[in-house]
Order: C-alpha cells, then sequence, then structure tokens
C-alpha cells in the first residue's frame, strides 16, 4: 500500500513538470512570435523588407491576420518631425526615427500585399477571431511596440532638446559679439 502511494506521488510529480514545461514552451513561442510581428514591422518602417516580403515571414493564415490587425492596432506617424531634419548654417539636424513611424501609405501597402496574397479580408478581421495563442502575442507585441515607441520618442525629445540648446547657445554667442563690436565701434 505505501508503494503504490510512493508511485502515485512519484507519477503526480513526474506529470506536474511536464505541464509547467508545455506552460513555458508555450509562452516562449508566444513571446517569440510578438518579437517576430514587432521586428517585421520595424524592419519595414526601415525599409530594410519590403511589403512583399512580409507575407513570407509569417506561416499561416492566421499569423498574417494577426499581423495584419497588429499594424492596423498601431499609431500613424507616431513621432511627427518637431525640428528640421537636415542641418542649416552651423546647425545640425534632428532626423526623425523611421523605425516606429508607421505612414498611412505604408499602412495601405502592408494591406494590399496581404489582402492580394492571401485573400485576407481585413474589414472582417477581429481581434476575437484569433487564437488565444495568437492573441496573446498580439497583447505582447503592442506592449513591446509602445515601450520601443516611448524609449525612441524620449531619445529624439532629447535630441531636439540638444540641437535648440545649440541654437541658442550660438545666436546669443553671436548677439554678444555684435553687441561687442558695435560698443568698440561706437568707443572709436
Amino acid at each position: 500500500m505505501v508503494e503504490d502511494e510512493k508511485k502515485t506521488t512519484t507519477d503526480h510529480e513526474n506529470s506536474e513538470p511536464s505541464v509547467v514545461e508545455a506552460e513555458v514552451d508555450l509562452q516562449r513561442q508566444e513571446a517569440d512570435f510578438a518579437l517576430k510581428l514587432v521586428d517585421t514591422l520595424v524592419s519595414f518602417n526601415d525599409q530594410q523588407i519590403s511589403s512583399y516580403e512580409i507575407p513570407n515571414r509569417f506561416f499561416t493564415t492566421e499569423e498574417l491576420n494577426c499581423f495584419c490587425l497588429f499594424a492596423n492596432s498601431l499609431p500613424i506617424n507616431a513621432l511627427p518631425a518637431i525640428y528640421p531634419e537636415n542641418g542649416f548654417l552651423l546647425f545640425r539636424g534632428v532626423p526623425v526615427p523611421k523605425s516606429v513611424n508607421l505612414t498611412s501609405s505604408g499602412l495601405e501597402e502592408i494591406e494590399y500585399i496581404l489582402r492580394s496574397s492571401n485573400s485576407i479580408e481585413l474589414k472582417s478581421l477581429h481581434l476575437s477571431d484569433l487564437a488565444p495563442d495568437l492573441l496573446n502575442s498580439y497583447q505582447m507585441a503592442t506592449q513591446i511596440y509602445n515601450d520601443r515607441l516611448s524609449k525612441i520618442a524620449a531619445t529624439y525629445m532629447a535630441n531636439v532638446k540638444n540641437a535648440k540648446t545649440q541654437v541658442i547657445e550660438v545666436s546669443a554667442a553671436v548677439v554678444c559679439g555684435f553687441v561687442i563690436i558695435l560698443t568698440l565701434a561706437r568707443l572709436i
């Protein structure tokens, strides 16, 4: 009887790690797919891949649907240019980071390719149509993308602030120099 209890306990202990391992493996797959969603969109925004390559990065129609919903959920032109991107006079420009700036034309291009390559009807896509693992990946991808966007926006704003400071410092130096020259000219 004691041996039967030990055997039952051992069998139960052995089955629990496999359930836990399966859960960990599923979470890893969801996280990997979430990163794949983000990396695909960032690569497209950076023009590292074309829209024609996007369908080749996913294996199933459900994954393409998930990517389409993900792309449609993101803000268009999340980081607008607030400072000249090209240098002017003595000053440097601050380029807008393109990796998180999905344009409306880029989104239309993605939708067109997905529609034409896999007959995806975009108007009938809903988050509720996604499998639970894809829905979890979608949510993780949205969080990853938003975190990346906030970090890039903070860096962009710091660069703009530094560039504006440079303009103010140089302008103040030029005005002071001009005042000194005028003062010296008046004294002579």
